[in-house]
């Protein structure tokens, strides 16, 4: 983990919270109400993963900057590059929530077996 002076804090939220509408806007200028409504539902379902992954994964950097690269590859009007971009970026954080999710677990496991 960073060291508390470096760590995003609260006042990081507006940031983070652009970070997570990007992906709402993505979607939404696809064209495809569908996937537009898919992703809105699981941003909206999965959020706090989202967050606690930016906050204690060590991920706002890499994610920022991830970002930025889809986002030039759509205004360069590249859509081969910035798809590939948007699937390496949503595997990444599928990676890290799994993550999250397994260490959860591990940790319920140690208390249960501490009790």
């Amino acid at each position: 983990m960073r060291a508390a002076g470096r760590h995003p804090g609260p006042h990081h939220q507006g940031k983070f919270q652009i970070g997570i509408d990007l992906h709402r806007v993505i979607a939404e200028i696809s064209g495809t109400v569908m996937l537009h409504g898919m992703l809105c539902g699981i941003l909206d379902k999965c959020q706090h993963y989202v967050w606690t992954e930016l906050l204690w994964l060590d991920e706002w950097k890499i994610t920022r900057d991830e970002h930025a690269e889809i986002v030039e590859a759509i205004c360069a009007g590249d859509a081969g590059r910035a798809g590939t971009l948007a699937r390496a970026h949503v595997r990444g954080s599928r990676e890290n929530v799994l993550r999250l999710l397994q260490a959860k677990s591990d940790y319920q496991s140690f208390l249960a077996k501490a009790s």
